[in-house]
């Protein structure tokens, strides 16, 4: 069938709450704070994360997902609407509230963070039978574990039937069984999630082994994984690749790997060859850690990303997927 749209992202809502210090607390320990912000409106889910950054770079992109009968979910669905985003599939839920990160971040951009999943638990596989003709409409599927992961694991079974891609960030990290990523396309790990999928304390072997293990280990054609800093590895189709990062001044890592996704979701959706979707990912990902903001502001317009590309010579990457 034809494939009329990008990406349609199947996940996870929340909205921010967010406080700076100068050292992330240890332990038991407590820590001055400022700048505390207690609901910040650009600012989401690893699903909405992904859904907003794919709009943002010009992907015709739907969000399914579950938000509250709240201001706070309203108010996010129509950021999310005017970005160019389909929302026309996100359900309501009467009685569960929208669900909300706490952060704290350090003057170096490192953060922590705690997140109630809220009305996200009420995405459930119902739901996406509900609307399987939306999800056969597009090129690609973006999915998390910030939903139950029954309904994750379903999800990547009706792709796999309608014959869409599937492309899943997997965390925050959950107990798996042999077998149930076997449906996905994907997979995109960071190096804690990474030594999680092969049951280690720490990394073994250059990255580009790490990430053939993962796919070996979980049956996962396709496996990328992000290294922050040190830049990208991936094991594709049965070859490796190693693409370093852009160097930049990282001032705020919230969301850099949502927005690394579904820049490589969107790169691929344009038919990108995997060696030059994870270059335009990497460097949406550094022009996202660059900005001091949160999430939804710091992900950049296509017209940065062709400067950014453009001053390091890459002007015909930008050309391809923009």
């Amino acid at each position: 069938m034809t494939r009329q749209k990008d990406i349609v992202v199947a996940g996870s809502h929340v909205y921010g709450a967010y406080i700076g210090c100068a050292d992330l607390p240890q332990p038991g320990e407590t820590v001055a704070g400022q700048g505390f912000d207690g609901c910040v409106l650009d600012d989401g889910g690893k699903g909405s994360n992904q859904a907003f950054c794919a709009a943002r770079l010009g992907a015709s992109t739907t969000f399914l997902g579950v938000v509250g009968s709240d201001p706070q979910g309203a108010a996010a669905m129509d950021v999310l609407q005017r970005q160019g985003c389909d929302v026309s599939y996100v359900e309501r839920h009467t009685s569960i509230p929208t669900g909300v990160s706490v952060a704290i971040v350090d003057r170096r951009g490192l953060s922590m963070i705690v997140t109630d999943p809220g009305a996200n638990q009420a995405l459930d596989p119902v739901l996406i039978d509900k609307h399987r003709d939306v999800i056969a409409a597009h090129r690609w599927c973006l999915l998390q574990f910030e939903t139950p992961l029954q309904t994750v694991l379903h999800t990547s079974r009706v792709t796999r039937e309608l014959g869409v891609r599937t492309l899943l960030t997997p965390g925050p990290m959950l107990a798996l069984r042999p077998g149930d990523l076997a449906n996905i396309d994907v997979l995109i790990p960071n190096e804690t999630e990474a030594a999680d999928l092969l049951a280690v304390r720490s990394l073994d072997g250059s990255p580009v082994d790490v990430a053939r293990s993962i796919a070996k280990k979980w049956h996962v054609p396709n496996v990328v994984l992000t290294r922050g800093a040190s830049g990208v590895a991936a094991w594709w189709d049965g070859r490796g690749y190693e693409i370093p990062a852009f160097k930049v001044e990282a001032r705020n890592t919230i969301g850099a790997g949502d927005g690394f996704s579904a820049a490589l979701a969107t790169a691929l959706s344009r038919n990108a060859g995997i060696a030059e979707a994870l270059s335009f990912a990497s460097a949406v990902a550094a022009l996202a850690v660059s900005h001091a903001g949160a999430p939804w502001s710091s992900y950049p317009e296509p017209a940065v990303v062709r400067d950014f590309l453009q001053e390091r010579r890459l002007s015909s990457l930008a050309h391809k997927i923009l």
